[in-house]
């Protein structure tokens, strides 16, 4: 297998010839800048908040998704992009942003545009142009009266959205059901590129059970969740063929009705009602409705009944457990362990405790059941370890108190781990493994990283250490981003403020230190001297022999101000003038005496 070439300046010159070219080659000359040793990701700006902030698509939202930062400034800073404006200041709930790729886009539409969709005051639906914050659409989607919409996500990625209400049901669309309200929720779905209403219905306690608890749609499935612990999949095309009455359109007039859809007072309509339970194409008791499906060949996962902390893997098609497919760690921490699919494609499993992250991956046998391969182990446990320390203070009236810390009372009956690991994910562009951590060094002092790792071995290839924004030790949210050469972190403090911290990808300062302050060579050195006491000397020159013209001068009876050389004082200049002044008065005046004496003597 051929060596990848590490070399930045040979990675151009193959991509200008187009030599091997792969669309991925500019992602890998980033790569190589990220991993190198002389660049490194420094903070470069810093923002506080008492609201929330929220990371989408590559840039910062403040204030409710109100003000939104990104770009690159003066010294790599984020910079203030627009600011979104909401009819009658409503409050954005959540948000979604949505973009093509531009080898698929058709005839120039505004619809195609990369848009920012967002829930406004909890009954609109409100579409924005993502690059100038424009108000392009705004759909009404129902009453108050009626139910609250707070939830925006994908149905299919890049296809379709889904609206779920979140709140309570405070009322019933249907007046069939307002004797009897079992409103569960109420799912809304919308086509993008450009955006089109597809249908909206509800999920009912009396058509998918009275223990139904929840619900929402992914994937193209409808997923219900139950209070016995039961997760039911429905297929959402079975549920549009069947059960959907009538096709709406938006700003158009509804079919023997007077109203407009997506148009106020009345909103979408209901066209889709479900009478009956969809076949189950598949169900699973868990605990807290924790399933997860993926893998290679398909498998899915979730957390069993009263086995909190174990996660199972089992074929989705025969429903067997693979082989060492129960997932477990013995390690007790601070969060509970978490188990997900790994992002990359490949189908494999990230298994996350107290102190590692497992790689896993789903191997084939000969016989039907699968079985369960560990690939790598990423250890991210350091070998110092917090100490149980305790402050000795002193009251007013001389009595000796001992203050021990709450990290210490943590450790006090169980060893616990001196670390928590807040995030585990991959950056598919860069092809790379990334974790953050925060380690507690002492009872008051806390040091997060950012590590990234090889993605087939998990060897661990570079660490930054993250800055903490504020004076607690602990942390109730810690957030990091990692996007190309940017990296977002955003915490949230116990006392409910937020701060912000973004770092970039730049080359280290010490290195530019040096090579400024870096000592010249002799030879420079008397070179750059050279011209000085060239025109030192040259000046001396130009003194001496305008002193020697000047006592030339005196000797022959002549005023030292007839005579300036360049480069003499302005006082010689100026009597240069003068002299030149009084000479050109007394020739005008003698030749006006001689044209008077020649006319008199004509005259004569």
């Amino acid at each position: 297998m051929e060596e990848k070439c590490r070399n930045v300046y040979q990675q151009i010159r193959r991509r200008e010839y187009g030599v091997k070219k792969r669309p991925r080659s500019k992602f890998e000359i980033l790569k190589t800048l990220v991993l190198d040793e002389n660049y490194v990701y420094k903070e470069v700006w810093t923002k506080y908040s008492s609201k929330g902030i929220k990371t989408e698509g590559g840039r910062i939202y403040f204030e409710n998704y109100t003000n939104c930062y990104g770009g690159y400034g003066r010294d790599n800073k984020p910079v203030h992009l627009h600011s979104l404006s909401t009819p009658w200041e409503q409050k954005i709930e959540t948000a979604l942003v949505a973009s093509i790729q531009p080898e698929k886009l058709s005839l120039p539409h505004k619809g195609e545009r990369p848009s920012f969709f967002c829930i406004v005051g909890k009954c609109w639906l409100m579409r924005f142009d993502w690059i100038t914050g424009q108000l392009l659409e705004e759909v009404y989607l129902l009453p108050r009266t009626h139910c609250h919409f707070s939830d925006l996500s994908w149905n299919e990625p890049g296809a379709s959205i889904v609206l779920r209400s979140t709140h309570k049901m405070t009322g019933c669309i249907r007046q069939v059901e307002a004797d009897r309200p079992n409103v569960v929720k109420v799912l809304a779905l919308f086509d993008v590129f450009p955006i089109r209403f597809t249908g909206m219905f509800e999920v009912t306690k009396s058509v998918f059970g009275d223990d139904t608890v929840d619900a929402m749609a992914s994937s193209g499935f409808l997923t219900t969740m139950h209070r016995s612990g039961m997760v039911k999949l429905h297929s959402m095309e079975y549920i549009l063929q069947k059960y959907k009455l009538y096709e709406a359109e938006l700003y158009t007039r509804l079919q023997n009705q007077e109203e407009i859809c997506g148009k106020q007072p009345c909103g979408l309509p209901l066209n889709i009602i479900i009478k009956e339970e969809p076949p189950v194409l598949f169900q699973v008791k868990c605990h807290q409705n924790s399933l997860e499906v993926g893998g290679c060949p398909w498998h899915f996962m979730y957390t069993p009944p009263r086995k909190e902390g174990s996660f199972h893997v089992k074929s989705l098609v025969s429903g067997q457990l693979a082989k060492n497919g129960v997932l477990k760690s013995e390690e007790l921490g601070l969060d509970a362990d978490r188990a997900q699919f790994c992002t990359d494609e490949t189908g494999r499993i990230l298994h996350i405790d107290s102190k590692s992250v497992s790689m896993h991956r789903i191997k084939e046998t000969k016989s039907t059941k699968s079985e369960i391969e560990k690939c790598f182990t990423i250890n991210l446990e350091r070998k110092d370890k917090a100490q149980v320390t305790s402050t000795d203070t002193y009251t007013s009236s001389g009595r000796h108190v001992t203050r021990i810390s709450f990290w210490s009372m943590i450790h006090m009956d169980v060893e616990l781990p001196n670390m928590v690991i807040h995030n585990v994910d991959y950056e598919d562009e860069l092809d790379l493994l990334w974790t953050s951590v925060d380690y507690f060094i002492a009872d008051n002092d806390m040091e997060s990283y950012l590590r990234f790792h090889d993605n087939n071995t998990g060897e661990t290839i570079k660490e930054i250490k993250l800055a903490q924004p504020f004076v607690e030790s602990m942390n109730e949210e810690n957030e990091v981003k990692v996007d190309l050469d940017t990296v977002v972190q955003t915490v949230k403090s116990f006392n409910g403020e937020f701060a912000c911290v973004v770092y970039r990808l730049q080359a280290k300062v010490e290195e530019q230190e040096q090579n400024t302050d870096k000592p010249r060579r002799k030879g420079a050195k008397l070179e750059n001297n050279q011209p000085r006491e060239s025109e030192d000397s040259s000046t001396g020159s130009q003194n001496s022999s305008r002193s020697r013209r000047a006592q030339r001068r005196s000797r022959e009876g002549e005023s030292d101000e007839e005579w300036t050389v360049p480069g003499s004082s302005s006082e010689t200049r100026h009597s240069r003038r003068r002299k030149q002044r009084g000479t050109s008065e007394r020739s005008s005046e003698n030749r006006q005496t001689a044209r008077q004496e020649s006319r008199r003597r004509t005259k004569e």
